[in-house]
């Protein structure tokens, strides 16, 4: 009876190491999981960097909003002409702008509705244009390198954001007031 239990233990013992089947199983599952991580990577890294765009969209137009107080009277001329002399604003930024930078101070125009005459119901409303100071990120450029996750990223960012793709927005025209798209290649936030 012993020597029996001893046969059989040595011959489930005798099998040691793994099949070429089960290795290959192996080695599929951890390509499998490879690749996903892969994926959830790359798309982890557009996201990151649109939320930088955003992020330093918002840090020139802040720079811009406290340069512009301390400057009313500023034209549109002097505005246009932040792009080729950023040094203005550069007080007001962390990490300042020099020559080759990727953003643009636009001119734009701006079309809402406004209401004339609330006394009656519905409200008569009209439409009103004016000229709109915007601070650009152009997206084209050489050295901007944006891959078309980033653009997928901030085109879906932009409606809560208030990102533009033109520096023509009308907010009147509710199925396209002129958010960004990823076809667009530049992204625009109002200053002013």
């Amino acid at each position: 009876m012993i020597s029996e239990m001893r046969k059989r233990l040595q011959r489930k013992g005798a099998r040691r190491g793994f099949t070429l089947v089960e290795l290959l199983i192996v080695i599929i599952i951890i390509g499998i999981l490879a690749g996903a991580m892969m994926l959830v990577a790359g798309t982890s890294r557009d996201a990151a960097e649109a939320s930088k765009i955003i992020s330093d969209l918002r840090s020139v137009k802040a720079a811009a909003l406290v340069w512009l107080t301390e400057n009313p009277n500023i034209s549109n001329d002097t505005w246009d002409d932040l792009e080729k002399n950023p040094t203005q604003i550069n007080t007001y930024l962390d990490r300042p702008l020099t020559t080759g930078h990727n953003f643009l101070f636009d001119l734009g125009t701006l079309t809402v509705e406004v209401i004339t005459d609330d006394t009656v119901d519905p409200p008569v409303t009209t439409e009103k244009t004016n000229t709109v100071w915007l601070v650009g990120y152009n997206l084209g450029e050489e050295g901007a390198d944006v891959r078309d996750g980033v653009k997928r990223n901030l085109e879906k960012q932009a409606a809560s954001v208030g990102l533009y793709g033109s520096d023509t927005i009308d907010l009147t025209d509710e199925d396209n007031p002129g958010y960004y798209t990823e076809d667009d290649d530049i992204v625009y936030v109002i200053v002013q």
